[in-house]
């Protein structure tokens, strides 16, 4: 039977005393209730509800997860994206291992099992929110929808991804059990499930979301600017109805329905398109030579970020005041075209070419006009407009590869871009390809993408797309196929 507390979980929750507000969080304190009234006494208060809600977000935001190897760290090393630097050709480096797909060693392993770890700690921290939050609806009042429409979304955020990491990528009848989908935050042994009927348990998390979501501001346009001192602004920082929306095209996608693919990620294009919402970045926050005002990551368009306070101190090492910073292994020079907006995120730094900027963290600059502005900072990326694009090409190749074709060039169109002409099925998903690359450089989508297809060797590696589950954590209690 397995021995820690990811399966048997307990009752617990691990809340950060911290809430969204305007722009950022405050600084937090983790608290950790060990009895059902000490939950009690937590979820008596709509504060206390906000307060564990932001700590499940915090808890994503930390290095073992968002903050550093989900997105530009062990995933993007396992992605192939990084050709040199921040200790990738040191021997002893789990980067290093992981560059070969090399599990085993136990460095390599460590990191792994923190991620396996820390996810499944965030799982249980917000299935006890989710709990409470049918107990003590009247305390939530007004806020139920939101506050468990985004617990909902969130485990099924968190669930995916440990089903992209470590199960197979198989959907067929044949498909063996693999992971667990955590329902509950009580002491027992989930079962594993396949790839098939876990996509089933997180779309199911997804569309109760959704629904419950109706009331978020960013659907109905609300004006809630100053309303509860902005708690519900700044919904791109949350997963807001939209992100729900994303993250559902993206799983569809993943499962091979292409059909609920395109209409999920349509729909999010449509509200851009029609409503503004999720709005291009403008040029002028791409190119200007203020370096201090630049949009590196293109807020704009985000419809998911991870609101990264301690992101300067995270980068340190690997972007910057690194003896050598992590370097691509496809050079801006090989990968985009030469009026691509996207070569302004790169830039000479201690003395090396072509270093990425995106993650960079910008001081306060005065603007005439404005006064003192904050650029947009502390952001990591995590579901973007440009991906419902390329989801809805991709889904369309087969069946209408002229409007596939025309997604993707209206993202091309916004990069600075001529247009395409004239591509079939087989060219347009090896633009797409490089598109990934162009685009989510660094924020852990890449390895995604070539798992999907099933790529065999990434540069010069044989590509291993299960990573192993910690030793003690192997189910030997029930299964459902």
């Amino acid at each position: 039977m397995m021995k820690k507390n990811i399966y048997r979980l307990r009752v617990v929750c691990v809340v950060m005393l911290a809430l969204f507000c305007t722009t950022s969080c405050n600084d937090w304190l983790e608290v950790k209730p060990k009895t059902e009234e000490e939950a009690d006494k937590l979820f008596s208060t709509l504060d206390g509800f906000k307060s564990a809600l932001a700590g499940v977000y915090i808890g994503m935001s930390q290095t073992e997860l968002y903050g550093r190897e989900m997105t530009f760290g062990m995933v993007g090393v396992l992605g192939q994206e990084w050709g040199s630097g921040s200790d990738l050709g040191n021997q002893y480096s789990a980067y290093s291992y992981l560059l070969n797909y090399n599990y085993e060693q136990v460095v390599s392993k460590a990191l792994i099992d923190a991620v396996w770890n820390k996810m499944y700690e965030g799982i249980a921290n917000v299935n006890t929110l989710i709990q409470y939050s049918d107990l003590k609806r009247e305390v939530l009042g007004d806020y139920y929808g939101v506050v468990r429409g985004e617990a909902l979304a969130l485990r099924a955020y968190m669930h995916f991804d440990l089903l992209r990491l470590f199960a197979p990528y198989d959907f067929s009848a044949e498909a063996k059990v693999a992971i667990p989908y955590v329902l509950e935050a009580k002491p027992a042994i989930a079962p594993q499930l396949t790839p098939t009927k876990f996509v089933e348990y997180a779309l199911k998390d997804v569309e109760a979301a959704l629904e419950l979501l109706k009331s978020d501001p960013i659907l109905t346009g609300e004006d809630v600017s100053g309303v509860d001192n902005g708690y519900l602004a700044n919904r791109n920082f949350h997963l807001n109805y939209y992100a729900v929306l994303g993250l559902k095209a993206r799983i569809c996608l993943y499962a091979k329905d292409m059909a609920s693919a395109y209409s999920a990620a349509n729909e999010v294009i449509l509200a851009q398109q029609q409503k503004g919402l999720f709005p291009w970045v403008k040029t002028a926050d791409i190119t200007t030579t203020e370096a201090n005002l630049r949009d590196r990551t293109f807020s704009s368009e985000h419809l998911f970020a991870f609101n990264t306070t301690k992101l300067e101190e995270y980068i340190k090492g690997y972007f910057r005041e690194a003896s050598l910073p992590l370097m691509e292994r496809l050079m801006p020079g090989e990968l985009y075209e030469a009026d691509d907006y996207r070569t302004a995120l790169y830039e000479t730094y201690s003395g090396f070419a072509n270093v990425l900027t995106k993650f960079w963290q910008m001081d306060k600059a005065y603007v005439q006009g404005q006064g003192y502005v904050t650029p947009k900072r502390n952001r990591m990326p995590a579901i973007r407009i440009a991906e419902m694009y390329y989801i809805a090409a991709e889904a369309l190749k087969e069946s209408n590869i002229g409007e596939a074709l025309e997604m993707l060039n209206t993202l091309r169109v916004h990069r600075g871009l001529m247009k395409l002409e004239n591509l079939d099925k087989d060219q347009l998903q090896e633009e797409l390809e490089r598109e990934y690359y162009r685009e989510f450089i660094g924020e852990g989508q890449v390895f995604f993408y070539h798992k999907r297809m099933n790529t065999s060797i990434i540069a010069t590696a044989n590509a291993v797309y299960v990573l192993p589950m910690p030793d003690d954590e192997i189910d030997l209690g029930q299964r459902e196929q």
